[in-house]
Parts: C-alpha cells; sequence; structure tokens
C-alpha cells in the first residue's frame, strides 16, 4: 500500500474544495433582487460607482472581490473610512486564508488545511455577521449571493477531506514502523 493510492481521495477533494474556497472571491457574495435588478438590467451601460468604472450590468451579481474595489475607493474618498479599510482587510484576510489552505492541500499538510480553513470560514462568518449588523446586507435591493450559501459547504468539505487525510496518512506511518520492525527482526 503506497501514499500515492490511499491518500488520493482526500488530497482530491481538499486540493478542489481549496481552489473552490479561494474561488468564492470571485463569484457572487450579492445578488440584486427584485424591481432593482430589473432597473440594472435596463440601463446595463450606465455606471453603478463611476470611479471604478462598475457598470449596472455587473452590479446585478458583486463580488467579493468587487466589493473590496468599492470600498477602496470609499476609503478614498474619506465616507465611513474607518469601516471600509476593516471589510477590506476581512476580505484580504478570507483570501489569505483560502490561498494558505490551498498551499497547504498542495503539499498534503492536513492540519495546516484544518487550521487555514477553519481560518477562512471564521473571516467569512465576521463578514457575513458584519454585513448583517450593519445592515449592508440583505437589504430591499440586495440579498445574500451564492458564495453565501457555498462557501460554508466547501469549507466543511475541506476539512473532513483533510481529517481524512490525516487519518490515511496515520495508517501509512503505522504500517511503515511494522514493516520496519518486522524486518530488524
Amino acid at each position: 500500500m503506497n501514499e500515492s493510492s490511499t491518500v488520493k481521495v482526500p488530497f482530491l477533494i481538499t486540493l478542489i474544495g481549496a481552489i473552490l474556497l479561494l474561488a468564492m472571491i470571485l463569484l457572487p457574495y450579492a445578488s440584486a433582487k427584485g424591481d432593482y435588478k430589473e432597473y440594472l438590467k435596463n440601463a446595463p451601460n450606465d455606471y453603478y460607482v463611476s470611479e471604478i468604472k462598475m457598470t449596472n450590468a455587473a452590479a446585478v451579481n458583486i463580488s467579493m472581490l468587487e466589493y473590496g474595489r468599492i470600498y477602496a475607493e470609499t476609503a478614498r474618498q474619506g465616507i465611513y473610512k474607518e469601516v471600509s479599510i476593516i471589510c477590506i482587510v476581512l476580505i484580504a484576510l478570507f483570501a489569505l486564508f483560502s490561498l494558505l489552505t490551498l498551499l497547504m492541500s498542495l503539499l498534503k499538510k492536513a492540519i495546516g488545511i484544518i487550521i487555514f480553513d477553519f481560518l477562512a470560514l471564521a473571516i467569512f462568518w465576521l463578514m457575513h455577521f458584519d454585513y448583517a449588523d450593519r445592515g449592508a446586507l440583505p437589504t430591499d435591493s440586495y440579498g445574500w449571493g451564492m458564495v453565501n450559501y457555498v462557501t460554508y459547504i466547501i469549507g466543511i468539505a475541506v476539512a473532513i477531506g483533510a481529517a481524512w487525510l490525516f487519518v490515511e496518512k496515520r495508517k501509512i506511518k503505522k504500517l511503515g514502523k511494522k514493516q520496519e520492525e518486522t524486518t530488524i527482526q
């Protein structure tokens, strides 16, 4: 029994999950709804945020990355500067911890995967709490995007894959020690 065959499935679970976790920064965090969605779609080339050249078409679904750009502009203008900076830091931390989860997955470091995965999920939860607490989301115009639901599922799948990877690597290590002891005798 070699390592590559026993850790292949948990490795793929953690790797694909970590890639998807990182991709969450590009997918819809908020989605326009109802009449407001129709308004945005009816004037797709008008600017939603002219300073960053974000059109109404792009504002139908807003990703974390786009929120980061919006908050960077509001901070630059001095509008809610502290809140904007905190939001930028949270988005950056989520991206960093997701990237570190991916790195640990590539290195097959189960404990590292679990730590950074949970840190990414904790930051994501904090972002969700912040948006909800400030009344930024959900509103009459915007609801939570798919990212709000899928991120937790992916994060849990990554943690399960990492735990499985840890168990399989321990089995291989124990088997190796037994074979070593048998060879010595």
